[in-house]
């Protein structure tokens, strides 16, 4: 039998992602993975409407842990910040939830805007109020999906090389996301444990990287995700050796979102089995 697999950074539809959370937990079983984590962006809908002790979840013997990405402020880059081991009934965590899905929707309807007057792009009132209404965390790829649907393109990743990635560039001053001081705070504060996600989307050299993640560190990170679906071999084992130099947690996880968003991305074994990860030190404090 096939060694069990780890995979701590997936999503669902209740974010950006295809599956459900039953169909996401499903497959996991399917694929031999042992222990999974839930991480949708700026959102817990999806992890609190799985029943964990469903007989075919429990009879599995599947790890579920909970946890939610979010999105940081930054001059430069992308940087991502997920949180582990999360308790989902935390007063304070759902109010600030329920501010970023405000915040999204606002800034959401600014990028319809961009489109429109940079790219001619138009879409249906009815139609954008539907994605609204129907989404938990709207973000660029549910304007992708509607670029598709007018067949402006053909996939989602040609929405965002074609208009998606300019547009929010023009915008990006208007974001109200998060500092990553507050959103680390926010994941101690929940009970959880605050992981950079994929580091190479910071675009930083080494020692800009460095100067940054001892600042984080200095504000309560606890842990770095080495193993990435985006990392190549080389970078995975830079990353692994600065989390260890910083005593952080290691972490790791596909970044799965589904065949329509990131088709060449498996859940568990990342993109051409570049990663397949049986041990990560961050379960030692989420078991």
């Amino acid at each position: 039998m096939n060694e069990k697999l780890i995979d701590l950074h997936t999503h669902t539809k209740y974010s950006d992602g295809d599956l459900s959370p039953y169909d996401l937990i499903k497959l996991a079983i399917d694929k031999n993975i042992e222990t999974i984590a839930i991480t949708d962006h700026d959102t817990i809908s999806g992890i609190r409407s799985l029943d964990k002790n469903s007989k075919d979840i429990v009879d599995s013997g599947i790890h579920i842990i909970n946890g939610i990405e979010f999105s940081a402020k930054v001059d430069h880059g992308k940087m991502h910040i997920l949180g582990y081991g999360i308790d989902i009934n935390n007063k304070h965590l759902l109010e600030k939830i329920k501010e970023i899905k405000y915040n999204n929707i606002e800034f959401f309807m600014i990028l319809i805007d961009i489109l429109e007057k940079y790219y001619g792009i138009r879409f249906a009132s009815r139609d954008i109020d539907e994605v609204i209404d129907n989404s938990n965390n709207l973000g660029r790829v549910d304007i992708a999906k509607l670029c598709i649907r007018y067949k402006y393109v053909c996939s989602v990743k040609e929405a965002f090389s074609k208009y998606l990635t300019e547009a929010y560039e023009k915008v990006k001053d208007k974001n109200k996301n998060m500092t990553y001081e507050e959103c680390i705070n926010l994941i101690l504060e929940s009970g959880g444990i605050p992981v950079l996600a994929h580091p190479k989307s910071l675009n930083l050299d080494g020692a800009d990287f460095l100067y940054l993640l001892r600042n984080m560190i200095k504000e309560g990170l606890l842990g770095m995700e080495v193993y990435h679906s985006s990392h190549s071999y080389y970078e995975m084992e830079y990353y692994l050796n600065i989390a260890n130099k910083y005593d952080l947690l290691i972490s790791g996880g596909t970044d799965f979102h589904g065949k329509s968003i990131k088709p060449d991305i498996e859940l568990g074994t990342g993109c051409k089995n570049n990663i397949k990860i049986k041990s990560l030190s961050i379960l030692n404090n989420l078991k």
